[in-house]
C-alpha cells in the first residue's frame, strides 16, 4: 500500500486531516452562503439598514463624489432603488464613474440600474468574505480550497472512483469561476450563478464524504 496514502495515517495524524477538511468545509460554506445572500440581493424589494453603495461612497470614494452627488444616491437608495427614481444617478454615473467601471473595465461594473440595484440592496459587511470581495472568492478562494482538499486528500484515498470526483471537482471550480468572469458579477443569468454556487457545494460534499470514509474506514480494512 502508498506509505502516502491516508489509509497508513496513525490515529494523531488522521485526527488533524480530519479537522483540516471540517475545517475546509466550514470555511466553503461559509463563502457560499456570502455569495449566495449577493446573489439574492438583486431580488429583495427592501434597502439594506447600510447599504453597501453608500458605504463605499461615504468611506473609499468619499473623496471622488460630492455631498451633493451622494445625496443623490443616498435618495434614490432610501427610495427603494427604483428604475423610475434612476435617472439622476444615472447622470451622476455617467459623468464620474463610468470611464472605470464600464464593462471590461475595474470591478463592480455600474453603468446601468441591473448594475447599481443589488449594491444599494446589498447590506454592507466587514466580515472576512467582504473583505477578500466577490471577485477573489469566485476567482481564488474557491479553487484554492478545492485544490488543498484534492491535492492533499481525495488523491491520497483508496476509493477507485476518486478520479471521477477529482474531475467532478475541477468541472465546478472552473463553472463557477467561468460564469462569474462573464458575467462580471452582473445580476444577470442568476441561473449560472447559482448552479455553480450548488456544483461547489455537492462536489465538496461528496469529497468530504470520501476523505473521512476512507480516514475512519481504512484501518479496518487494513486489518483484515
Amino acid at each position: 500500500m502508498d506509505p502516502m496514502s491516508l489509509r497508513t495515517l496513525p490515529p494523531s495524524e488522521r485526527a488533524f486531516a480530519t479537522f483540516v477538511i471540517l475545517a475546509l468545509a466550514a470555511f466553503l460554506g461559509s463563502g457560499l452562503v456570502h455569495t449566495a445572500r449577493q446573489e439574492r440581493a438583486g431580488t429583495v424589494q427592501a434597502p439594506a439598514a447600510r447599504p453597501r453603495l453608500m458605504a463605499v461612497l461615504e468611506g473609499v470614494m468619499a473623496p471622488n463624489t460630492s455631498p451633493a452627488e451622494a445625496a443623490i444616491f443616498r435618495t434614490w437608495v432610501q427610495g427603494g432603488a427604483t428604475r423610475e427614481g434612476f435617472a439622476p444617478v444615472e447622470a451622476v454615473v455617467a459623468n464620474n464613474c463610468a470611464s472605470c467601471h464600464a464593462p471590461g473595465g475595474q470591478f463592480p461594473r455600474i453603468t446601468s440600474y441591473e448594475d447599481l440595484r443589488p449594491l444599494a440592496l446589498e447590506e454592507a459587511s466587514d466580515s472576512l468574505f467582504a473583505t477578500i470581495g466577490t471577485r477573489g472568492l469566485h476567482l481564488a478562494v474557491f479553487p484554492l480550497v478545492f485544490l488543498v482538499a484534492v491535492v492533499g486528500y481525495l488523491r491520497r484515498t483508496g476509493w477507485k472512483g476518486r478520479t471521477i470526483l477529482v474531475g467532478g471537482c475541477a468541472v465546478a471550480v472552473l463553472f463557477d469561476a467561468g460564469q462569474w468572469w462573464l458575467r462580471q458579477g452582473h445580476p444577470g443569468h442568476a441561473w449560472a450563478a447559482w448552479t455553480g454556487l450548488i456544483l461547489l457545494a455537492l462536489t465538496f460534499l461528496a469529497l468530504v464524504a470520501v476523505v473521512l470514509a476512507d480516514l475512519w474506514h481504512g484501518p479496518a480494512e487494513r486489518k483484515g
